[in-house]
């Protein structure tokens, strides 16, 4: 389980109690309104899912994030690469993005890297 999605299952847990106790109080809209609040909570605790897809050809990556626009960055643009436990952060001279170890796909690893290679030497 991702911590997303227990941050949501605790928030709902939360606001499910919290529902109960004013439902039995028989206070009606302060029940409406925890639920309400609980669920957009959830929701917002749940709204990374999905958002950013990253693909990469000849040219370089491009980097969709819902809903900013999308950020197309070139091979000659990469300048730095640092790994840490959130995973690979990538400067490039325009912008900054970050790819999770678990979903860095191997053969872009090794573009990156030799791109940066290349650029230094330059």
């Amino acid at each position: 389980m991702t911590i997303q999605r227990l941050r949501a299952f605790i928030y709902a847990c939360l606001g499910l109690a919290m529902c109960w106790g004013t439902y039995r109080q028989g206070n009606w809209m302060m029940t409406a309104g925890v639920a309400f609040f609980s669920g957009c909570a959830v929701a917002i605790a749940l709204s990374p899912f999905g958002k950013k897809q990253i693909s990469w050809d000849d040219s370089g990556i491009t980097i969709k994030k819902f809903p900013a626009a999308t950020i197309s960055i070139s091979w000659r643009d990469l300048e730095k690469m640092k790994v840490d436990h959130l995973g690979y952060h990538i400067k490039a001279r325009q912008d900054r993005f970050r790819i999770s170890r678990k979903r860095m796909p191997e053969d872009l690893l090794a573009q990156i890297r030799a791109s940066i290679r290349t650029n230094k030497e330059s």
